[in-house]
């Protein structure tokens, strides 16, 4: 069979069986179509840690978020954002790697933390209270950098939080 043949049966096959085929670094071209900006962690433990983060801010770019992808590194995440706070629920669905999830309220405090998400997951991870960010990064990847709720998120580049200078 021709490699176009075998790719079209792993596709098909996979469509049967209700998954997307992950073939290499398929989900790349849609994630460079994205913005990005930095990402700081802050932690009151272990201090701070950057990330390069894709942003998601329309309903559609949030609602692939990480689909497909097959990897990432300590360095990269992805950001939600949302105008206004609300309550936020996430899901694993089409999501091949495990993820932390760190849910930011309006300050750019952490207020919540979905630890090692499963993969292809359909159970709701909540925020629990009103949050304007979520930031996904590799799955055990808070507890590596010392994250806790209380810690800040900041994204330089948007100059937010606005008024960081309380705690959280």
């Amino acid at each position: 069979m021709s490699c176009a043949g075998r790719a079209a049966v792993v596709a098909l096959s996979a469509l049967f069986a209700g998954v997307a085929p992950v073939f290499g670094e398929d989900a790349r071209p849609a994630l460079d179509a994205l913005p990005t900006e930095r990402v700081v962690l802050e932690t009151q433990t272990k201090g701070r840690h950057e990330y390069t983060a894709w942003r998601a801010d329309t309903p559609d770019t949030r609602a692939r978020g990480l689909m497909y992808v097959a990897a990432l590194t300590d360095e990269q995440a992805m950001i939600f954002v949302y105008d206004e706070p609300q309550r936020v629920s996430m899901w694993m669905k089409n999501t091949y790697l495990s993820l932390d999830m760190l849910f930011v309220d309006a300050r750019g405090c952490i207020v919540h933390i979905g630890e090692r998400a499963r993969p292809l997951s359909l159970a709701s991870i909540e925020s629990g209270t009103p949050v304007v960010l979520v930031v996904e990064i590799k799955g055990g990847a808070a507890a590596v950098h010392g994250a806790k709720i209380g810690d800040r998120i900041r994204r330089p580049e948007a100059a937010w939080p606005a008024d960081a200078r309380g705690g959280c």
